[in-house]
């Protein structure tokens, strides 16, 4: 990392000889002060000490290496507009969310630093205990320093930090005004990589827990990070901060009491809704267009429109934070429920009475034998629709990999990119009418394609009644030579055997589906896999397992999504690290 490397510190590793994680904490600090106080690399006096955890009776501890992470945009730029107390603050960030060692990137955090002194009228937080334009006030700088190098670093700076900034506020000051000096310090403050990144270090010793060789309890300023980033998506609020303090982080008790806090505000509504729109890829990926810009033909499709899928897209958010926060929370709920929050046009793309115009939303219920949780909605179908006809491969394949949690290997170089239209073909000399199950199963039920397939198909297959838009259909019609036709729709399908699930399970239509996924082990498990990448912004391997089994709901518990997350805030891997290469 060049911030490291050019202050004579090569990894974090380099600093493993500092005693404790405070004077690990603090030698990182020195060695990426932007403005050259003078300090150089080390370790430095300790200050105060760490509480133990509480132990694990029965249970030897073991996580898995995980290396240094860093902030994502979003993150940044909340945590900032927290800080400050700006709310309409936007910032342009290098998209990477590895480690800061391009130019373009250094240079991107340095202008956001800029930004947001530039819109210093717009602060809504009293950043500077004092007024600026008055005379030098060293209380008013040590004040600065610790009360916000506490929020930005998300932990109490001890005395050696505290002497690093102020002196260097003391180098500015030579050539600065009172004021402007401060505002260095506040610059170097927002780009440190103690901001930005998740410095990790964990505390001695193994507060009473059998840990495995290796794997350190995180101190409770680090667990209230994560808690913080899971939950919020920003920076911990100074009642968190408070209770790392205090030592109440230090128990798996006190950070679920804490988790529960932060899931009664309303920034975790906000964490949920992105959280769904995530994992139903309506954003897009680079496999696929996002929700607003996957192509419809107007021809086929005339209602499409902006307004519409922005209809759909605030559907399924407020289905998802409803379910969660205001209903009964259980997963079964997500893929089974009829209601639907819908305006003028998306009521007339589902059939039902609503609103008459685009402006106003309300909750309706949706026919109960077409429509069934959050996989029958037009938002999903649509991301999983092709131009003109509904997709069962491009279905199929998401819920088996995203839903089921079973991976597909890329198709093989011989793979067919002719479109699955249905519709009116030749074959053999004369002109046949196929539907979109009988066009799929005709160019992917041999070769080297059928293996994957015969797991894709028949999940697909089960919403053949939904066209690209979303719309529910009971023939598929269509128009050649001879005149219009109707083609009778065959929704038949299956769950395969994943997993858990030792055996497959038959369904007929969407919502048969929903109800078949609703009941799976699988897909429990694969949803508690999900929140656990939200987590800690990493695939769970072998040594994860147990957390991840631990947090998962079984379903005749009657366990909702909200006691999931609470169970992933207290559980092994949350709580603990191991560091990359230990």
């Amino acid at each position: 990392m060049e911030w490291t490397k050019a202050n004579g510190v090569k990894s974090l590793g380099d600093l493993e000889g500092c005693a404790t994680p405070r004077r690990r904490r603090a030698a990182l600090l020195g060695a990426i002060a932007l403005a050259a106080s003078g300090l150089t690399p080390g370790c430095v006096g300790d200050v105060g000490g760490d509480r133990g955890g509480s132990p694990s009776e029965g249970e030897v501890v073991d996580v898995a290496p995980a290396g240094m992470r860093r902030m994502t945009p979003e993150q940044f730029t909340s945590s900032m507009r927290d800080l400050f107390g700006d709310p309409a603050l936007e910032l342009d960030l290098d998209r990477d969310a590895g480690e800061v060692t391009s130019l373009l990137a250094v240079d991107k955090l340095n202008a956001a630093a800029e930004a947001i002194v530039a819109r210093r009228a717009s602060w809504g937080t009293s950043v500077f205990p004092c007024d600026t334009r008055g005379d030098d006030d060293e209380t008013c700088v040590d004040r600065f320093v610790r009360a916000f190098g506490r929020r930005a670093f998300r932990h109490t700076l001890d005395e050696a930090e505290v002497a690093m900034l102020e002196r260097q506020y003391a180098e500015a000051r030579k050539e600065q005004s009172f004021e402007d000096a401060l505002l260095v310090v506040l610059r170097t403050m927002i780009q440190s990589p103690s901001v930005y990144y998740f410095v990790e270090l964990g505390r001695e010793g193994d507060g009473g827990e059998a840990l495995a060789s290796g794997v350190r309890p995180l101190t409770g300023w680090e667990r209230a990070a994560r808690l913080s980033y899971f939950l919020w998506n920003t920076t911990p609020d100074d009642a968190l901060l408070d209770a790392a303090e205090s030592g109440a982080l230090d128990s798996a008790e006190g950070v679920r009491a804490q988790a529960e806090r932060l899931l009664s505000d309303d920034r975790a509504r906000a964490t949920a809704r992105r959280f769904f729109a995530d994992w139903l890829e309506l954003d897009g990926t680079n496999k696929h267009a996002s929700l607003e810009s996957a192509p419809k033909s107007p021809d086929v499709y005339p209602e499409d429109s902006p307004a519409l899928r922005a209809a759909m897209r605030t559907e399924i958010e407020a289905l998802a934070e409803r379910v969660l926060f205001e209903g009964d929370g259980r997963f079964e709920t997500l893929l089974t429920t009829t209601e639907a929050y819908v305006n003028g046009p998306l009521a007339a793309l589902y059939g039902v009475e609503g609103p008459a115009d685009e402006s106003t939303f309300s909750w309706v219920s949706l026919p109960g034998d077409q429509r069934a949780g959050i996989f029958t909605r037009a938002a999903f179908l649509s991301v999983f629709g092709s131009l003109e006809v509904k997709s069962p491969i491009r279905r199929g394949a998401y819920i088996l990999e995203q839903v089921l949690c079973r991976p597909l290997g890329p198709p093989p170089p011989n793979a067919s990119d002719v479109p699955v239209k249905g519709g009116a073909v030749e074959e053999n000399g004369a002109l046949v009418r196929r539907t979109v199950r009988e066009d799929v199963l005709a160019k992917t039920s041999s070769g080297s394609c059928a293996g994957c397939h015969a797991a894709i198909n028949p999940i697909g297959f089960a919403f053949e009644h939904y066209d690209a838009l979303g719309r529910w259909q009971a023939q598929e019609r269509g128009e050649d030579t001879t005149g219009p036709y109707a083609l009778d729709i065959d929704a038949r399908g299956s769950l395969p055997a994943v997993g858990p699930d030792r055996e497959g399970v038959e369904v007929d239509g969407g919502v048969a589906l929903s109800a078949a996924l609703a009941a799976s082990a699988a897909a429990r498990g694969c949803l508690t896999r999900r929140f656990f990448q939200a987590a800690l912004r990493r695939v769970p391997i072998d040594q994860d397992l147990a957390s991840v089994e631990a947090a998962t709901p079984a379903p005749e518990s009657g366990g909702s999504m909200r006691d999931l997350l609470l169970a992933l805030t207290t559980s092994n891997a949350f709580l603990h690290l191991r560091r990359a290469g230990e």
